[in-house]
């Protein structure tokens, strides 16, 4: 199939999983401001790799484990404790796993994601990597990625490798300045593609009775 039909048919999907009825124009791509995309996790399985990690597939219940998030006696949840071992656990994660995690991302990067670009210029040399136990504090404040330096061309991937919806996803606005904030709800296999740049986004306490972790990074087009 020609290149441009595969082109035409990756951005009629990423109008299909469109969250916002606003685009950005990136030189010459004409993009939805954030909408979500499916991958597949039989070859990009990222949850496997934080899977063998943890040393158990129940990652949406990470804070019920005592080996992760021990239990805090005297402060009720949300707790300073647990968002201070959520740092702890998130670094010690990445710091294990991201030589491993890197070329699967890498490969998702040239064989799915530029699918909805004509062209990537550049990519984060390495993603970050987040767990959000239930429990934990707001890691992010909400922000745009302008506040720190983000170039104009740049697009955000967030992708989790649990299943996130409510207070531990992550809530960004459909426009710059509308403050509509809405959270993402998305299953393993999905991943979501925001123009942060220029978005407000954040995290809330999370309270939803799931833990979330997950993988971001940025690609310039």
């Amino acid at each position: 199939m020609p290149q441009s039909d595969v082109l035409t048919m990756a951005m009629e999907q990423a109008h299909h999983g469109r969250l916002s009825d606003h685009s950005i124009t990136l030189g010459a791509n004409r993009l939805p401001m954030a909408f979500v995309f499916d991958y597949d996790v039989r070859r990009w399985d990222l949850r496997a790799v934080v899977r063998d990690y943890f040393g158990t597939d129940s990652l949406e219940a990470l804070h019920q484990d005592p080996r992760w998030n021990p239990p805090d006696p005297v402060h009720a949840l949300p707790n300073t404790a647990t968002l201070r071992n959520s740092w702890d656990v998130s670094k010690a994660l990445r710091s294990a796993v991201i030589d491993r995690a890197m070329p699967l991302l890498d490969s998702l990067i040239h064989h799915r994601i530029s699918d909805f670009v004509t062209r990537i210029v550049s990519q984060q040399p390495q993603a970050m990597m987040r767990v959000n136990f239930h429990g934990s504090r707001a890691i992010l404040r909400f922000h745009t990625d302008r506040e720190y330096g983000q170039r104009d061309t740049a697009l955000n991937i967030w992708l989790p490798v649990t299943r996130v919806y409510g207070s531990n996803s992550l809530y960004f606005e459909s426009a710059p300045g509308l403050s509509d904030f809405q959270p993402v709800t998305l299953e393993y296999g999905q991943a979501l593609m925001f123009y942060g740049t220029h978005l407000q986004h954040g995290t809330l306490d999370n309270m939803s009775g799931g833990t979330r972790i997950s993988f971001d990074f940025r690609v310039s087009v």
